[in-house]
């Protein structure tokens, strides 16, 4: 796994005969780019370099395809040959991934990582088990999660989905109204805390919904999320700036009871 900037690179042996997989992840608010500067990878034998926009692990993907942009075409590009590819590889969130397979002896790449800055981050994993973080559509329609790779405690400190963004802060802040299950309720905009045993978050069973506003942090705001891993997720109409601030915590095997075992 990488989360520095840097040169890094792989010279086959010619023993692999597996796909292998280099991980970059960098602090929520960057971006990764990748920049090749050598490259010669066989395009027999089914050598090939692969960059994808994201994560994949188990077969799944984050983000999902319904928080994502560009369709699995456009995130996920195949090089081979000994022309090493031209144009600057940027991600679209804070992780990226190359897969390369490269069965000729002696043939690799190199590449330089660099991180950089995303002054608006929607899609995001989790570089540590820990911590606090908000979530913003910036007034846009557009859905986005924060993925942590863990079981967790989710506290939220305050939030505002699905409020009138003609109302002033503080009357959205003295309104304290908060529904759950909202996408029943007929609202299009809403929290969800989602968990399961895999990336994709379009693929977990667990799913609690919050839609409102409140600026209180309680315990009744405390959601355990008790499979290996853990989503806050923000669906936006575009007709709202939604936001919602959190801490979470790993969950730790005394919190866990038979009500919120992960039964998935």
């Amino acid at each position: 796994m990488v989360s520095r900037d840097g040169d890094y690179w792989y010279q086959s042996d010619g023993a692999q005969t597996g796909v292998c997989g280099l991980y970059l992840i960098g602090d929520p608010d960057q971006l990764v780019e990748i920049e090749f500067n050598y490259f010669d990878i066989s395009c027999t034998d089914d050598g090939s370099l692969n960059f994808l926009d994201g994560w994949e692990l188990g077969g799944q993907l984050f983000p999902s395809s319904d928080d994502h942009a560009l369709n699995i075409d456009m995130r996920y590009q195949t090089f081979c040959g000994v022309n090493k590819p031209k144009k600057l590889l940027i991600s679209s969130q804070n992780v990226a991934m190359i897969q390369y397979r490269i069965p000729e002896t002696g043939q690799g790449f190199t590449l330089n990582a660099r991180f950089l800055t995303n002054p608006k981050p929607c899609n995001v994993i989790a570089r540590m088990p820990s911590g606090k973080y908000s979530i913003k559509n910036w007034g846009r329609r557009i859905n986005c999660s924060f993925s942590i790779i863990y079981p967790e405690n989710v506290r939220v400190q305050s939030m505002a989905v699905g409020a009138s963004k003609y109302a002033g802060v503080l009357s959205q802040l003295q309104q304290e109204n908060i529904h759950s299950q909202c996408e029943k309720r007929g609202k299009s905009d809403y929290a969800e805390f989602k968990t399961g045993d895999g990336l994709d978050p379009s693929l977990m069973g667990y799913n609690f919904q919050m839609c409102g506003v409140t600026n209180a942090p309680s315990r009744s705001l405390e959601i355990p999320l008790n499979c290996g891993n853990s989503v806050v997720r923000l669906v936006s109409s575009g007709k709202f700036y939604n936001y919602i601030d959190f801490q979470f915590n790993m969950l730790q095997p005394e919190d866990t009871t038979k009500d919120n075992f992960c039964t998935l």
